[in-house]
């Protein structure tokens, strides 16, 4: 009878334990967030023209590191290392993201008569290609934060084949918070400063082509 007793003890013990652990085995982790970024729907930057510009411009695909092609939202809190947040992504991969914004910014500043996809078969004036080299939360060592965005540009005559001008431009916001929330919020303000200035940029380049060309 004591046996018995000891034995049904046992396995009492046994089931109570198996219920901690497949209890905290089987708890479901938080959502995920979804962020976006917005291409500034509605927004305009005044055009360094007078009036709409009559040239066909096509941007091509951004290109950028296969970082950049995931939906990851990455942040660096060391030189050299770089991570995601777990339970945060963005709905699009940056550099498809990023396509959006620059076809937005050029078309809604009015230097150009239209802004060709990079799909598009017809003939454009100029081609604008670019090249994502940031795009993330940078954490630094004092508890300060930055959303930062950096790009690469090549604007291209289409009739000669040869490269205008280029330029590199980058935004450093910082981030209110040291989450994915404040990282995103200072990202996509970053993104429309980067588009805000490539307009600046190319209205130059429009009026005196050869003022932009750099060494």
């Amino acid at each position: 009878m004591k046996g018995s007793r000891c034995g049904q003890v046992l396995v009492l013990a046994v089931l109570a334990t198996f219920t901690l652990i497949t209890g905290c085995t089987f708890q479901s982790p938080p959502p995920v967030e979804i962020y976006t970024l917005s291409p500034g729907w509605g927004q305009s930057d005044p055009a360094p023209t007078e009036k709409k510009g009559s040239a066909l411009i096509q941007i091509a695909l951004v290109r950028g590191s296969v970082a950049f092609t995931t939906t990851e939202i990455l942040y660096t809190d060391k030189l050299h290392t770089q991570h995601s947040y777990a339970y945060s992504r963005w709905r699009d991969a940056p550099v498809r993201a990023m396509q959006t914004v620059l076809e937005v910014a050029v078309q809604n500043s009015g230097l150009f008569r239209a802004v060709l996809p990079p799909t598009s078969v017809s003939g454009a004036d100029f081609l604008l290609e670019s090249t994502l080299l940031e795009f993330g939360h940078f954490l630094g060592q004092d508890g300060s934060s930055v959303g930062v965005v950096r790009m690469r540009f090549h604007l291209l005559d289409n009739k000669s084949r040869k490269v205008v001008a280029d330029k590199e431009l980058v935004a450093r916001i910082p981030a209110a918070t040291l989450d994915a929330l404040g990282a995103t919020a200072a990202i996509n303000q970053a993104a429309m400063q980067v588009a805000s200035d490539l307009v600046v940029w190319l209205g130059v380049a429009m009026k005196e082509p050869s003022s932009l060309t750099f060494p």
